[in-house]
C-alpha cells in the first residue's frame, strides 16, 4: 500500500521528469534555430543560439556540444575572446568531455595572437574601436590547464614581459626564477636569466633597505657571465656588475658614515674596510680609505692603483651614402614645394589711388 509519502516522492519525480524534458526540448529548438543561421553565414548569432540551448539543457551531452559548436561559430566569426571562454567553459566544465590536449592547444593559439596584437571589435558596429588587450589573461589560463606543455617554456617568458608591462614586478619575477629553475638549459631560461638579473638591478637602484636585492642582482649577473662568456649580451651583464658593484659600494659607505655620525667609529670601520676589500677599484673605496685616515691617523691607504670600470664598446661606423638627397630646398624643387604666389594686382591698385589723388589735388 502507497502511504502519502510515496505518493508524493512518485510525484516530485515526474515532476522533475517533466521539467528536464522539456528544458531539453527547448534547449534542442535553441540548437535548431542555431543550425539554420550557422548555415545562413551568421556566425556570430549563431553563436549566441547555442549558448542558450547550452544554458537551457540539462543534459551534460546536449551541454557540452551546444559549447562546442558556439566555439566554432565564434572561431569562424573571428570573435577570438567568445571563443576562448567557450572553451575555457569546456574545461572547467566538462574536462573529461573533451578533448583536453587540442582544447588547450586551441587556447594557447588563441592567447598568442592576442600577445602578437590581435584584438576584438569592442563593438559590432563600430570594428574600429578595438576590446583590451586579453594576452594576459589568456596566458594565465593556459598555463593553469597546462603548466607542462611543450609550449610552456615559451609561454612563461611571454608572461613574464607581460607581467613586466603591467607593472605586477612581483609575478614577473616568479615567473622567471620558475623558467630558470623548471628549464634550466633551454633557450628560454637564459632570456629569463636576463630578465631576472635586470629587475633585481632595477630594484637595487630605487632603493635596498638590506642590500638584498643588489645582492641577488649581483649573484645573478656573475652567474650570466660565467654561464655566456660568449654571449652577444654578455658585455651588458659585465657593465650593469660594475654598476651593481657601485651601488652596493655606496649602500656601504652610507653605513659607515652613519655610524661615524653617530660616533660608532668601531662600526664604521668595519663597514669601511669590508668597502675596501670587496670594491677596491670603486670611488667610493677612494673616499673610504680618506674617512678611514680622518679617524685613525695611523691608517695608510693601499695604492694600489685602480682599475678603470668596464664598459661596453660599440663599434663606430659612418652612415651610408644616400641615393637622392636627404632634403631638398624649396627653390630647387622646380616648384613642387613652394608653389608660385598668385598676382592680387595690389601694388598695381596703390599706384592708381596714388595717381588718383594726385590729379585730385591738381584738380583743386
Amino acid at each position: 500500500m502507497l502511504t502519502k509519502f510515496h505518493i508524493a516522492i512518485i510525484l516530485f519525480f515526474l515532476v522533475a521528469g517533466i521539467t528536464v524534458s522539456a528544458d531539453d526540448a527547448a534547449a534542442r529548438a535553441f540548437l535548431d534555430q542555431a543550425g539554420i543561421k550557422e548555415k545562413a553565414g551568421d556566425f556570430k548569432s549563431a553563436g549566441g543560439e547555442y549558448l542558450d540551448a547550452e544554458h537551457l539543457a540539462d543534459d551534460p551531452v546536449l551541454k557540452v556540444n551546444a559549447i562546442q559548436k558556439a566555439a566554432e561559430c565564434y572561431r569562424k566569426a573571428n570573435l577570438l575572446y567568445k571563443e576562448f571562454e567557450c572553451r575555457e567553459s569546456l574545461l572547467n566544465a566538462f574536462p573529461s568531455s573533451v578533448d583536453f590536449a587540442a582544447t588547450v592547444q586551441r587556447e594557447y593559439e588563441i592567447a598568442t595572437l592576442f600577445y602578437q596584437g590581435k584584438r576584438d571589435p569592442a563593438l559590432s558596429w563600430m570594428p574600429w574601436i578595438k576590446d583590451k588587450d586579453r594576452a594576459l589573461e589568456t596566458y594565465e589560463a593556459v598555463i593553469k590547464h597546462a603548466p607542462f606543455a611543450k609550449f610552456a617554456p615559451e609561454m612563461r617568458l611571454r608572461l613574464g614581459r607581460l607581467y613586466i608591462d603591467a607593472n605586477k614586478i612581483d609575478e614577473a619575477t616568479k615567473v622567471f626564477r620558475d623558467i630558470t629553475k623548471m628549464y634550466p638549459n633551454s633557450e628560454e631560461a637564459k632570456f629569463a636569466e636576463f630578465e631576472l638579473a635586470n629587475i633585481l638591478l632595477q630594484k637595487s637602484r630605487r632603493g635596498d633597505g638590506d642590500g638584498s636585492y643588489v645582492r641577488q642582482a649581483q649573484d645573478s649577473l656573475r652567474k650570466i657571465i660565467d654561464k655566456y662568456p660568449k654571449d652577444s649580451d654578455v658585455g651588458w651583464a659585465k657593465e650593469s656588475l660594475v654598476e651593481a658593484d657601485q651601488i652596493a659600494a655606496r649602500r656601504l659607505y652610507g653605513l659607515a658614515s652613519f655610524y661615524h655620525r653617530m660616533d660608532r667609529d668601531d662600526a664604521s670601520q668595519r663597514y669601511l674596510n669590508e668597502l675596501i676589500v670587496a670594491y677596491p677599484d670603486d670611488k667610493a673605496a677612494t673616499d673610504a680609505e680618506d674617512l678611514l685616515g680622518k679617524m685613525n691617523q695611523d691608517y695608510k691607504p693601499s695604492g694600489i692603483e685602480k682599475k678603470e670600470p668596464y664598459t661596453v664598446k660599440y663599434k663606430l661606423e659612418t652612415m651610408p651614402d644616400e641615393k637622392e638627397k636627404i632634403m631638398i630646398v624649396p627653390e630647387n624643387s622646380n616648384g613642387k614645394w613652394m608653389l608660385p604666389i598668385e598676382d592680387l594686382g595690389l601694388a598695381k591698385k596703390e599706384n592708381m589711388d596714388a595717381q588718383k589723388d594726385q590729379n585730385d589735388e591738381k584738380g583743386n
